[in-house]
């Protein structure tokens, strides 16, 4: 019998999987604007034949289908698995172990406490025995029976506001316990702390110390971009700081690894797209400056918005990289796929869903300095700086915080979509330049001939420089535009401004030196039959 069962277990010892354990380290993590991929690596010893690995430390939030394992030559890999990680994620959470070692803590004040109350009660009855037994044998004269009543009461009122401080101070260990157990409690169940695991069926046709790498795509992951831009004076380049906002949920704090971030997404749907009819139309589009927007219709050449606008017909410009600490460690890929800021600095971003700022990449951009101003709309001046050969700095959609001779003034937007040839950025206000449109009363005027009534309206735009030095000024305002065949409007005055018949708007390139006051005059007519009521004016 004992043959048998020899016979019948050593085949089984011989191929019985082994199962081994390892922790895998995260090396790098390539951040996409939704997404990211991270790399790690580790090392165990394989017996020859088949074992089963459990790599620990792995994200709980991956896209299953996104995962690679690469092994040392001579293993092969059988199956991967990927399972939730319940039991490590304790040791992995450095919250948690923080708020374990508070229970333990507080558990143990809490036996010191349970344990002193209960001497305390003991202490009680003895006294009340010895009360009941006093004096049974012989009698007890007077003067023993106050003494002892008197150290009774006394013991008795110490033991019993002891036990009473001891049970308000385990009620409040009690409730520090609760409080702490229910904060363990929400962070096990909190996904942004759950990690994973992958199981690997291995084989190795020898004993083998192995290597092995483990790559795969979280959707928990994304970065937006922002800038700092900033300018010292209209004499010196604008810099430009790339900054990225990193958030990540995958349940694995990022210790210590080597970002980067890429403009591109992980491509989940690679099914081949088949073209449909393509249809464009116009839209109006709106001048809009700090909150005040006008119906306006934008000549693509002429006008700029005064936040963030592009335009063509700019002289070509050169961009040099700053000399900075941050890009020497900083190196840029670009691909048909999109554009990778490979960053050489570790970082640490916890697996915390909140925004945690990375400066990556910084710029000195020539820029071209000018005033704008429309008076219809805002009386003052607002300092635009124009940059071309944009398209180098590899921009992404961002908010942008404008800092001009060192003050803040403002946040911006830039969005790469929407610019052309030229990024104007304003960098504020200058209340130096004074503006003012009055409607002049004298030249104004309405008048009826036949059956028409005719109007004419008449501004003085007033243009003072208060500065030291002269300025550029692009001084926009428009005359109204005709829908109606019965109503006729005619350009009267406007002072040799550039005049775009298809918008109304009207245009002056100025050059205003100190302490000048320069007069522009707009005037126009409109005709239209006495019984019509105008919209508009």
């Amino acid at each position: 019998m004992k043959r048998i069962l020899i016979t019948l277990l050593f085949p089984l010892s011989v191929f019985a999987q082994q199962q081994l354990k390892t922790k895998a380290s995260l090396e790098s993590v390539t951040v996409y604007n939704n997404g990211a991929q991270l790399t790690h690596t580790g090392k165990i010893m394989l017996p020859a034949g088949t074992s089963e690995i459990v790599i620990n430390n792995i994200s709980g939030r991956v896209n299953e289908n996104s995962i690679q394992v690469g092994v040392s030559t001579g293993v092969t890999i059988l199956a991967v698995q990927f399972n939730k990680d319940f039991l490590n994620t304790d040791a992995a959470n450095p919250e948690i172990k923080k708020l374990n070692d508070s229970v333990k803590i507080v558990s143990a004040e809490l036996t010191k406490i349970k344990n002193t109350k209960t001497i305390e009660e003991q202490t009680l009855v003895l006294l009340d025995e010895n009360r009941k037994s006093g004096g049974t044998s012989s009698g007890t004269n007077v003067a023993e029976l106050i003494k002892l009543a008197e150290y009774y009461r006394t013991k008795s009122t110490e033991v019993r506001a002891a036990i009473a401080a001891l049970t308000l101070t385990e009620e409040k260990q009690n409730q520090k316990l609760n409080a702490l157990q229910q904060q363990i409690a929400e962070l096990r169940n909190n996904p942004n702390q759950q990690l994973g695991q992958l199981v690997l069926q291995l084989m190795s046709k020898e004993h083998t110390d192995a290597s092995y790498h483990v790559s795969y795509v979280t959707p928990a992951a994304n970065w937006l971009a922002s800038y700092d831009i900033k300018a010292m004076n209209t004499a010196n380049p604008l810099a430009v700081v790339y900054k990225a906002a990193i958030t990540q949920s995958t349940g694995l704090d990022w210790k210590k690894v080597k970002l980067a971030l890429s403009t591109g997404n992980p491509n989940y749907n690679i099914t081949a797209p088949i073209l449909n009819p393509w249809f464009v139309s116009t839209y109006q589009q709106q001048l809009r400056i700090r909150g005040y927007a006008s119906p306006i219709v934008a000549d693509e050449k002429k006008l700029e918005e005064a936040i963030v606008v592009g335009y063509g017909k700019a002289k070509k410009e050169n961009l040099t990289g700053a000399v900075s600490t941050i890009n020497n460690y900083t190196s840029v890929n670009e691909s048909q796929l999109g554009v990778t800021f490979n960053i050489d600095i570790p970082y640490d971003v916890n697996s915390d869903d909140k925004p945690h700022t990375v400066s990556f990449k910084e710029y000195e951009v020539p820029a071209k300095y000018k005033y704008y101003a429309a008076p219809k709309l805002s009386s003052d001046a607002y300092l635009l700086a124009d940059v071309t050969n944009w398209e180098k700095l590899n921009l992404q959609a961002g908010s942008a915080n404008i800092i001009f001779e060192g003050t803040y003034t403002g946040k911006s937007y830039i969005n790469p979509a929407n610019i052309l040839d030229t990024l104007s950025l304003s960098l504020g206000k200058d209340k130096k330049i004074i503006i003012t449109k009055e409607k002049q009363e004298d030249f104004s005027s309405t008048k009826f001939i036949g059956a028409n009534k005719k109007q004419l309206f008449t501004y003085l735009i007033k243009i003072r420089n208060t500065k030291k030095e002269s300025i550029d000024l692009s001084l926009k305002d428009q005359y109204p535009l005709s829908s109606d065949s019965d109503i006729e409007i005619e350009l009267l005055e406007s002072s040799g401004a550039e005049i775009s018949k298809e918008t109304g708007i009207v245009t002056w390139q100025l050059k205003i030196a100190p302490n000048e006051t320069k007069t522009i005059k707009l005037s126009y007519s409109v005709k239209a039959p006495k019984g019509k009521i105008i919209a508009g004016l």
